[in-house]
């Protein structure tokens, strides 16, 4: 019985993870169409310019999780820790997608 709560909660974690990658594409997308008009046009609107600041401060986010990952060895158990003792702190550590 244990063994399938654990699953369903594994499963659970996966698909919303899983979720969070698309919107996180949608968004880089997007993002790269608002760089875009601003090249061609050289203005953008308020709205885009929120949206595109936002899209900015949650790949450097990602940059800031992952590269602690590939480089320190024990990071798989310091980041965790990290991310909640910041929470604690009003600090967010993690993208817009995965909040």
């Amino acid at each position: 019985m244990e063994i399938t709560i654990i699953k369903q909660h594994i499963e659970a974690g996966a698909h919303h993870f899983i979720l969070s990658l698309h919107k996180e594409k949608a968004n880089t997308r997007q993002a790269a169409v608002i760089i875009k008009k601003y090249v061609e046009t050289g203005t953008i609107t308020a709205e885009e310019e929120t949206m595109l600041k936002l899209q900015l401060a949650d790949t450097l986010k990602i940059v800031g999780i992952v590269i602690p990952f590939v480089l320190i060895p024990g990071a798989s158990i310091v980041m965790p820790i990290l991310i909640k003792v910041a929470g604690k702190h009003n600090i967010n550590l993690l993208p817009s997608v995965l909040e």
